[in-house]
């Protein structure tokens, strides 16, 4: 008995295994006996897979992905970072495993339902081994374990895990969780307030403290273990081999909010991109990346769709994208060259899954209202105020005050002076929203499909703003050889909207507050059935905002249908070198009706109702020619793409407008002064694109790319224009000398430069353009000659608006990816800016011509930090954001020159904004307050400070009147004395994400905020 106690000890001193080794081929053992069937059909699974240079890891997730298996393991044991290759077709999963094992001692064993487990544990080769020849051991005597800690590892519905793997941090002792995600592990009193992990593959892993705890239960989130994959454009690559500026954003992050579009989704997750939704639902919100490079011409990005330049966002169901990329810098936009100086956004869709057919309903009612609202005067404040002020300044009282006892309209029985109308109650409203989609995904090895039917309508807060849209997408993809592939998107959609409309060059938000509460809502006796004030009678002229509503905005619709396809063919010739074919498609057509019935209001009538209609049909095609070489030598990674493209658009408008006597008929039918025009626009944009990217070690990263566009807008000698960039990126987390910070999981360093351009111009503004009018010249006996004359001067010289933009950024991650933070530096740089030439009018041309004459900075910082916090019974994780820009204009076309605008009678009649060089785009420009005039001697005092006797402001001005700075001190105040006030571009902006998913709900808050943004007030 002795000898044999002996025997078995040198044969544990010799295996040297942990309890984890043990523990998992005592399992391979028992369920090899138990499953033996079972285990064969697993095994027997048929599938393809194709890598090349790939991580072990990645690999068996790819294999989770098709048979619907699970992998246990413990990493460093099976070597989960070593590249393997391996191209198979319809091969059983037992033959590639053993193809991928092969020469390593990995064993792998059917365990439970689904679960396969991998270890290191050849007991055979011990079979045959002489014992009497091991060195005599003692026996050792079996201690119990001072804490054995037990638990259940389950996933986010509940289900448990099994086989995931528990070890206690820093050493290799652990377990793996039973068929039930049971799991037991025996500790010491010194391991007793050590760290567990749980890992599981596809899973995120957590890391708990014991802390003496006996039972200890885990919930793992679903997450990538696999370096993720950014989409940069022509191509993907790894996060941690990125070195230019590109934010990600996720399929749950898009669709975590009911939304129009996906740009609104994506507002305060993503640093340095502004997004400000524009009035009422269904408009096309403001987007600006870094600030503003661009004075005359829209400074929106270029937005990518699956490949294909195009517009048309909110027709986009932000369910059906998979994922969304910002690229900020020129680094990593220059890759589309002539149209990329303010950002590109790709967006990609979503493929189908290989698998069992998917079905899923996602849907979503809710209700909006205005939250917060004006603290208006009332009836009985508005006379008090109206008065005081008419008076205190010198102005007779309107007549109205003093007869409010009158009824409202003829034959009423309310008079003003029981009428007290809260406008903001009569224009705002709860409206509803509405968002529902059915989608279904599937298919198999060879075919994938993904497809889905949306629907959404949202009503705006007041009346008659309202936008629907109807959706259908099908994307599929084919493998139908190892060298061959192809597949397919296709969205048709369609909507209307009512958008909010302007009355008297007011918003109805302006005539809403500026509309005085002793007013009427309706008038049955007038045309229309509103009145609105008098100039002369009330002392103000705000137009009726329901009638604004009901007469101007229901009748104004815009209906729009939509198809957007691409169609891509992949050969790939070697392992190392495909080609991709695309053929892309954008059509869209549109359609505006408009409706002005007549009307009298009593202030403002329309005698004869006004139809028109315009029609615009956009129909864009590209076509993509693309070879990729991607290979590894060693520690060498080298990937190179060349691109030819050519992209051509055609945009045709046709308009027809007439009068009617009546409002009985609302399309153009029976009208008098018929009237019609058409127009056709077209342009062509062809392309090489080039880009290398190459990694040592996965340390040392290195970046290129070069463009160069062609385009018909611009003249002969004009057309082309080279953007080139380059980048580079050091992991520092890399090197052997950072191993020893255990606290920094990784950090790289990264850095940039490029170029890139903008062309977004008139598709003839180079050229001098003909101009033809109705009037009949009778040359001869000729009696239909028609006239036409040149109405602008052409540029010969026009050309691209360039920027270039230097970035440097960090990206650092820490313990054990809890915490994570990316900053980014940046300075963009724009010349060439396209601006309007004035001419004198002598020279007889009706408008002026455009000209590369202006330059302009922005710089900026921007921060993105987040936090996950995982524990045993709580989840939890916080991102915030922040980001700064500053903005100045350099030049403009002469070294005085100044662009004005702003005017408004109701601001007084002067420009509100001025842009000038040294100075932000924009900048309020105006008056300084110096206080208020307390009496009359401070009056005559200010007056007295003139030379030539004129008063310091104007003869009206009494006490109670603001006092302005006199800044030239010439003792009056004119417009000599007006300066800048402050930018409209906030000081800095911010974002805060937290999510706390659970098994039943999902909590997400979301803010966006501006700090210190300057606005006008009247």
């Amino acid at each position: 008995m002795k000898e044999h106690l002996q025997q078995r000890e040198k044969l544990l001193q010799l295996m040297r295994i942990s309890l984890i080794q043990l523990l998992l081929a005592g399992l391979f053992v028992c369920v090899g006996y138990a499953n033996s069937a079972f285990s064969q059909k697993i095994l027997s699974e048929k599938l393809s897979v194709t890598v090349e240079d790939k991580k072990l890891c990645e690999l068996l997730f790819m294999i989770e992905k098709k048979v619907d298996v699970h992998f246990s393991y413990l990493p460093k044991q099976i070597e989960a970072d070593r590249k393997v290759s391996l191209q198979v077709e319809n091969e059983s999963l037992e033959k590639i495993l053993n193809q991928v094992f092969r020469k390593t001692g990995i064993r792998f064993e059917v365990f439970g339902a689904k679960q396969i487990l991998l270890s290191k544990v050849p007991i055979e080769r011990f079979e045959n081994q002489n014992f009497e020849t091991l060195p005599a051991v003692a026996p050792r005597p079996i201690k119990k374990p001072d804490l054995t800690v037990k638990g259940t590892v389950t996933n986010t519905n509940g289900d448990p895990l099994v086989g995931a793997t528990v070890l206690l941090e820093g050493t290799t002792k652990g377990t793996v969780t039973d068929i039930n995600g049971q799991f037991n592990l025996d500790l010491s009193d010194a391991e007793s307030n050590g760290n567990l992990i749980f890992s599981f593959v596809g899973y995120t892993t957590v890391r708990i403290a014991i802390n003496n705890q006996s039972t200890i239960d885990v919930i793992l989130q679903e997450g990538e273990v696999l370096d993720e994959v950014v989409v940069v454009g022509y191509g993907a690559q790894k996060k941690s081999s990125l070195t230019g500026a590109v934010s990600s954003v996720t399929q749950k992050d898009l669709k975590a909010l009911p939304v129009i579009s996906l740009t609104q989704a994506i507002q305060g997750r993503v640093p340095g991109v502004s997004i400000t939704n524009n009035s009422s639902p269904g408009a096309d919100p403001i987007i600006r990346i870094r600030g503003i490079g661009s004075i005359s011409l829209n400074p929106n990005p270029l937005f990518v769709i699956d490949g294909v330049p195009a517009g048309g966002l909110n027709n986009i169901d932000p369910k059906d994208i998979e994922s969304l990329e910002v690229l900020k810098d020129a680094s990593a936009a220059s890759i589309y060259g002539s149209r990329a100086a303010n950002g590109v956004v790709l967006i990609t869709t979503k493929k189908g899954i290989a698998g069992k057919m998917r079905v899923n309903l996602d849907s979503y009612y809710g209700v909006q209202s205005a939250w917060k609202t004006l603290d208006l005067l009332n009836r009985d404040e508005y006379i008090r105020y109206g008065t005081a002020l008419l008076t205190a300044s010198g102005q007779p009282v309107p007549g109205r005050f003093t007869s409010l006892n009158t009824p409202i309209y003829e034959g009423a029985s309310t008079t003003f002076a029981q009428t007290d109308t809260d406008w903001q109650d009569v224009m705002f409203r709860s409206a509803p929203i509405t968002d529902h989609q059915l989608s279904l995904s599937g298919g198999n090895d060879v075919s994938r499909v993904y497809t889905s039917l949306g629907y959404f309508s949202q009503d705006g807060i007041m009346p008659f703003t309202d936008y629907e849209r109807k959706s259908i997408r099908i994307n599929s993809d084919h493998k139908v050889a190892k060298f061959l592939s192809f597949g397919q998107t296709l969205l048709v959609s369609t909507d209307k909207r009512r958008l909010e409309r302007d009355g008297g060059g007011r918003s109805l938000i302006m005539n809403t507050m500026r509309m005085i509460p002793y007013w009427p809502v309706r008038d049955p006796t007038k045309i229309g059935g509103f009145s609105t004030t008098a100039q002369g009678l009330d002392a103000t002229d705000p137009e009726n905002p329901l009638r604004i509503a009901e007469q101007e905005q229901q009748y104004q619709i815009d209906n729009g249908i939509k198809l957007l396809g691409t169609f891509y063919a992949e050969v790939n010739f070697t392992k190392w070198l495909k080609y991709r074919f695309v053929m892309g498609g954008d059509v869209a057509n549109n359609q505006f009706t408009s409706f002005l019935p007549i009307y009298n209001d009593g202030n403002r009538s329309r005698v004869i109702a006004n139809l028109s209609e315009n029609r615009s049909n956009f129909f864009s095609k590209v076509f993509t020619n693309q070879l990729t070489f991607d290979q590894s030598f060693g520690k060498h990674n080298i990937n190179v793409i060349a691109v030819t493209e050519k992209q051509d658009a055609r945009v045709e408008n046709i308009s027809a407008s007439g009068q009617r006597p009546d409002n009985n008929i609302q399309v153009i039918q029976g009208v008098s002064n018929p009237n019609g025009s058409s127009n056709l626009s077209e342009n062509s944009l062809i392309s090489y694109v080039g880009r290398l990217t190459y990694g040592y070690a996965d340390k040392y990263l290195l970046g290129a790319s070069i463009r160069r566009d062609g385009s018909s807008k611009f003249a002969p000698g004009r057309k082309w224009g080279t953007f080139p960039s380059v980048s580079v990126g050091w992991r520092i987390s890399e090197e052997p000398f950072f191993q020893s910070i255990s606290t920094v999981s990784s950090l790289k360093l990264r850095a940039s430069i490029g170029q890139t351009g903008y062309n977004s111009i008139g598709d003839y503004d180079w050229q001098p353009l003909i101009s033809a009018n109705a009037t009949i010249y009778p040359f001869g006996n000729q009696t239909t000659n028609l006239g036409s004359y040149f109405n602008r001067l052409g540029n010969t010289g026009l050309s691209w608006e360039e920027t270039t933009m230097t970035n440097f950024g960090f990206d650092l991650s820490m313990f054990n990816n809890s915490f994570d933070l990316s900053a980014e530096f940046y300075k963009r740089e724009t010349d060439g800016l396209l601006l309007s030439v004035p001419l004198p009018a002598s020279v007889g041309y009706s408008s002026s011509p455009l000209a590369n004459v202006g330059s302009m900075q922005n710089s900026g910082f921007e921060l993105v930090a987040g936090y996950n916090y995982r524990s045993t019974n709580f989840n939890w994780s916080l991102t915030g954001t922040f980001d700064l820009v500053r903005n100045k204009v350099l030049s403009l076309s002469t070294p005085n020159a100044t662009i004005n605008s702003g005017s408004n009678a109701d601001f007084g009649g002067f420009d509100i904004t001025r842009t000038e060089a040294g100075q932000p785009i924009q900048s309020f420009y105006g008056w300084v307050v110096d206080g208020i005039f307390q009496n009359e001697a401070e009056v005559a005092a200010a007056n007295a400070l003139g030379n030539d006797g004129a008063p310091y402001q104007n003869a009206s001005t009494a006490p109670g009147d603001i006092k302005f700075k006199d800044l030239n001190g010439d003792g009056k105040i004119d417009s000599d004395d007006r300066t800048y006030l402050g930018s409209y571009l906030p000081k800095f902006s911010y974002g805060l994400n937290w999510l706390v998913p659970s098994k039943t709900l999902i909590l997400r808050f979301i803010c966006k905020g501006y700090k210190a943004i300057k606005f006008t007030m009247a």
